[in-house]
């Protein structure tokens, strides 16, 4: 019997092999589907492997009835309770999505060239507003101007829940690749839009904890902090690093980031309440901070740090308060990792991953692999950047773990 609600099912594969790494993935998908059709599928492949994808696409798609096909490649795979790094690997996930609709779409560099009003990207992507999306996005890192993308569709669809990462495991453009249906695709993005009875959850976990005292930019230019309630930004940065203790101080040296407040309405800030942005130069002749994006006086700012334990601490606490407003388990989720997160964050692997099953699936103890129950079915990818939402806009992220959980939206 078909089911009438919506239905994840994935499966995660070191083989060596690319063909028997699709054939091995799709023969547990389809055994977990039970029979129902799959509407969509996402595939995520490590860049290490030499292959022509398109008759594996082909396969894929013939095997699960011809659902819409979303994926890339990747310098490390993630599914189930797996992240594989530095091999060869493959995941994929597919979905049973009765009263949904799909809207697929392919951005190309030329769409980014000149600013769009909300009328173009409406009508590229063949959805109204009104209709309410959901999204999934993954460009290219080479050749798609991700910022432009996503003032558009910040734009065009305010408080659209969507979730992404930008390819990765190449290091030129035309390395990495893009998969939609059956093309192979090298530059520019693609992406599918979600309607109906369906509701993506997005969990965004930028890992890191606030340090010092919020304070307002009283002088900006561009990407540059000139003065901070007055000060110049250098000052008010070497004021705060000589009343840190030695081990933040270590840390500071290299891990140290710049937290926007979202809500300036608040009275006070907490973790989870700052998009975090990359410090990227100084200058001490002038006083300025140099951030990695635009800000403008009168924001809220407030100095930040990152660590494998503050990262653990924040993704855990996240996890935990979303679980206790979930009526019913995810139906399946997308996990989009930094490809600097891991074992290079961590010390350790499958850390994000496992933490998601021991919070939102039944799995063994935290920490050790799933052994009985049922976790979330679950495919990603190590990403050249991060897509998620943060106070209601989507922005690019760099460090983090955006998580896209799918479930019935009746």
């Amino acid at each position: 019997m078909i089911p009438d609600s919506i239905r994840f099912a994935s499966s995660i594969t070191d083989e060596k092999n690319p063909a028997a790494a699709a054939e091995s993935v799709l023969k547990a998908v389809a055994g977990q589907l039970g029979g129902a059709p799959a509407h969509a599928a996402f595939l995520f492949v490590s860049a290490s492997y030499k292959t022509d994808w398109e008759p594996i696409l082909r396969k894929i798609r013939q095997e699960l009835g011809n659902p819409l096909l979303l994926g890339c490649t990747g310098g490390g795979i993630l599914g189930g309770d797996q992240e594989l790094e530095f091999t060869p690997a493959l995941s994929l996930a597919a979905a049973h999505l009765p009263r949904v609709e799909l809207y697929p779409f392919t951005v190309s560099p030329e769409d980014l060239e000149e600013p769009r009003g909300p009328g173009f990207w409406i009508e590229k992507l063949g959805c109204l507003p009104a209709e309410e999306p959901a999204g999934i996005l993954l460009p290219d890192p080479f050749s798609c101007d991700s910022l432009s993308l996503l003032g558009g569709l910040n734009q065009s669809y305010p408080k659209m829940p969507l979730v992404g990462g930008l390819a990765s495991g190449g290091d030129s453009p035309g390395s990495t690749a893009l998969f939609l249906n059956d093309q192979v695709i090298t530059e520019g993005a693609v992406g599918t839009l979600l309607t109906g009875d369906i509701q993506l959850q997005t969990i965004v976990s930028q890992g890191c904890r606030p340090i010092g005292r919020p304070a307002i930019v009283t002088k900006a230019q561009d990407n540059a902090i000139l003065e901070l309630a007055g000060l110049p930004t250098t000052k008010v940065l070497q004021k705060l690093f000589a009343s840190l203790p030695a081990p933040d101080q270590a840390l500071a040296r290299r891990a140290l980031f710049l937290g926007v407040v979202m809500n300036e309405q608040k009275e006070t800030f907490r973790r989870g309440d700052f998009l975090i942005r990359n410090l990227v130069g100084l200058d001490p002749a002038s006083g300025a901070l140099f951030i990695g994006d635009r800000i403008q006086v009168g924001q809220t700012v407030q100095f930040q740090l990152r660590d494998g334990d503050t990262a653990r601490e924040d993704l855990r606490r996240l996890l935990e308060e979303h679980s206790k407003s979930l009526k019913r388990p995810p139906a399946g989720g997308l996990l989009f990792s930094c490809l600097g997160r891991g074992r290079d964050l961590y010390g350790e692997p499958h850390h994000d991953i496992r933490t998601i099953q021991s919070c939102l699936g039944e799995t063994a103890p935290s920490g050790g692999p799933v052994q009985t129950g049922k976790p979330v079915p679950i495919a990603g990818f190590f990403c050249n950047g991060e897509i998620g939402p943060i106070g209601g806009r989507l922005f690019l992220h760099g460090f983090t773990s955006s998580l896209g959980l799918f479930l019935p939206r009746t």
